[in-house]
């Protein structure tokens, strides 16, 4: 089986998770060169908030084309 496929039903939780925690890590980092253990914990948070969020909400079942019956 195809690794990606594995992958696949998680990929928008883990890039919406991963860009949170970045995200408020970038913010920390500009706030004064170190990260704080506030800070960290704010990342974690940020982390787990938008991963569980994300993950929640199914995906969407691809889209089929209706077929009009032929007369």
């Amino acid at each position: 089986m195809n690794k990606l496929a594995l992958f696949a039903p998680y990929a928008k939780a883990i890039i919406a998770a991963l860009t949170a925690f970045l995200s408020s890590l970038v913010t920390a980092l500009d706030s004064g060169g170190s990260i704080s253990a506030q800070e960290w914990l704010t990342a974690l948070i940020a982390l787990l908030v938008a991963g569980g969020a994300v993950f929640s909400i199914p995906n969407r079942p691809p889209f089929t084309p209706e077929t009009k019956p032929s007369e």
